[in-house]
């Protein structure tokens, strides 16, 4: 939709760093359910001429941390839960089915692997 708007700049704003540090590669993505809207975010990052993400702490991004709190079922405090979270539609269909190409390699780990204390730590 930005795009055909004329959009040529997109900032994004997370409170994830992990999920922000997968897009850049500077961390890798493991798990094989999240790694598809990965390459599908990174392919949708190829049509603007810039683009530029920041993360926002938690604690700054009430709004989005309160909805997700409801949507994993937490139990929000009794004032928070008479406040009215605006929700908007998703404008694109699933994932697999818009046509992209998907490639997504997974590798499986055993228990005893070295790396699994850095994996973890990560």
């Amino acid at each position: 939709m930005l795009v055909e708007l004329g959009i040529q700049s997109v900032e994004i704003l997370g409170d994830s760093m992990l999920v922000l540090k997968q897009i850049p590669r500077e961390y890798k993505c493991l798990s094989p359910s999240l790694a598809v809207y990965l390459v599908v975010a990174r392919n949708l990052l190829t049509d603007f001429r810039e683009a530029t993400w920041e993360h926002i702490p938690r604690e700054e991004n009430f709004a989005a941390n309160e909805l997700a709190q409801v949507a994993t079922g937490i139990q929000m405090p009794e004032d928070c839960v008479q406040r009215i979270i605006r929700v908007g539609k998703k404008s694109l269909p699933p994932v697999l089915t818009r046509g992209m190409e998907i490639d997504v390699n997974s590798a499986i780990i055993t228990e005893d692997d070295w790396g699994n204390p850095i994996i973890n730590y990560l």
